[in-house]
């Protein structure tokens, strides 16, 4: 009885979820996916948040609403589908030229295909408009460090090198003065970042990550305890070769 009751209960959702899906707007399909997409954490299904983003780039009349190919991107990022993502966040880029934000999944996803120089271009573009961003500049930084641009790299970090109590901007910022061998600044930096890491939240390692499924915080926390770690391991090697 009670397996029957969740049976029926789960299809009512179902038709629930198609009849919105069948009869929203554009607008309100777009509204959805937000929901679906980390709006309430609780609710989160980068599934159905793709569903509703996919009705939504597909307006009766007019545009699709500012940001529709753009969250529809990082879903397919998000799934593992870069050749999509870069393909919708493209498409933001043809209907919004000006919505500078789309540089940075963009950004993201060529990184993750392995097109190094385009994805510091897109990366290029949302720091010149957005100077003071820490995400952009870290993410521009590890790909300039990929291709083994230190200088290049060390430059895009200086102006967010204050930021202490960021514990991604320390750990990035001391791996590229390590292997610029300034040590004392590596290891400043790195236990920095361990500091800071030991007070943080899975919360507050979420933030960094919107739109990603609140399952991961832990995990993610922890491995990035752990590069910390690793990175004051490799550097003592390097102070102590003994």
């Amino acid at each position: 009885m009670i397996l029957k009751k969740k049976k029926e209960l789960i299809l009512k959702i179902v038709l629930l979820i198609a009849i919105i899906y069948i009869l929203s707007s554009s607008s309100l399909h777009y509204k959805i996916g937000n929901v679906f997409f980390g709006q309430v954490s609780s609710l989160y299904n980068v599934n159905l948040a793709n569903l509703f983003f996919r009705a939504s780039i597909h307006p009766i009349i007019g545009n699709p609403p500012l940001f529709a190919h753009y969250q529809l991107s990082r879903t397919y990022f998000i799934k593992g589908d870069l050749d999509q993502a870069l393909a919708e966040a493209q498409k933001e880029l043809e209907v919004y030229p000006e919505n500078i934000r789309t540089y940075y999944i963009l950004g993201l996803t060529l990184g993750y295909m392995n097109r190094e120089h385009e994805a510091i271009d897109a990366f290029s573009k949302f720091i010149e408009a957005n100077p003071e961003t820490w995400a952009a500049r870290n993410d521009k930084a590890w790909l300039q460090f990929r291709i083994g641009d230190m200088d290049g790299a060390l430059a895009t970090m200086k102006p967010i090198s204050y930021m202490k109590n960021n514990p991604w901007v320390q750990n990035t910022y001391g791996t590229i003065l390590m292997n610029k061998k300034d040590y004392k600044g590596a290891m400043e930096a790195f236990n920095q970042a361990l500091n800071e890491t030991s007070m943080m939240t899975t919360a507050d390692w979420g933030e960094a990550y919107p739109g990603n499924d609140p399952r991961i915080y832990a995990p993610g926390l922890n491995a990035m305890k752990l590069s910390i770690e690793e990175n004051i391991k490799l550097l003592n090697t390097k102070l102590d070769p003994q």
